[in-house]
């Protein structure tokens, strides 16, 4: 019986989202058409997510409902919004995914996706220095997560590993080494061909 209510939720759903489509198309809403656009990522988000609230196990569902209406969200912000606008759309899919997890805790492997998501959303909005060292920050604070989560297998205690080296790869970025690099870099590369140079000298003396 459950079944059968979920899939007449989805039958509707196509029904009202077709015809919205099919005036949208005509362009019938004329300058309401961003409007609708989002509207119709909404009730298609709502469709899913109304599954999903109706039967825990179908989790896949939480995914397309928090990505359509991201989108939804995305194209209310308009392409004005810049930066936010995306953050708007990958954030949301990302707490689809948080969601697959809360909902079943066999799914440990969704924070891995929801934190990376988040993590680029967030950082697509910070200023361009910085990007780098804050991505690899939030990638390791994503899998610090996965290795303190509670799952029905015990914890996932190998997260710990790349969470570390991830965070010493943040440490380097956000502390300037990339910098000492570009110098040390050249550097390194005259010391070579310097030693390349005496050892030429060395054996024509030789000889």
């Amino acid at each position: 019986m459950k079944e059968n209510r979920i899939g007449t939720w989805i039958a509707l759903g196509l029904v009202v989202g077709g015809v919205l489509l099919l005036l949208h198309n005509l362009n019938v809403f004329g300058e309401r058409r961003t409007a609708v656009g989002a509207g119709l990522f909404a009730v298609g988000g709502a469709v899913f997510l109304g599954v999903f609230a109706r039967d825990r196990r179908q989790w896949w569902a939480a995914i397309p409902g928090c990505t359509l209406l991201g989108l939804a969200l995305s194209a209310l912000l308009g392409p004005g919004a810049g930066v936010w606008s995306g953050l708007a759309f990958l954030g949301s899919i990302g707490v689809g995914f948080a969601i697959v997890y809360l909902s079943d805790r066999e799914q440990w492997w969704a924070l891995i996706p929801a934190g990376a998501l988040l993590t680029v959303g967030s950082v697509s909005a910070l200023p361009d220095r910085g990007r780098g060292g804050a991505l690899f920050l939030g990638l390791a604070a994503t899998f610090a997560v996965v290795a303190l989560a509670p799952t029905t297998g015990g914890r996932q205690t190998w997260a710990w590993f790349p969470a570390a080296g991830l965070a010493a790869l943040a440490a380097l970025l956000l502390g300037g080494v990339g910098n000492v690099a570009r110098i040390l870099w050249p550097v390194a590369l005259i010391a070579v061909d310097a030693r390349e140079g005496s050892d030429l000298v060395l054996t024509h003396r030789m000889v």
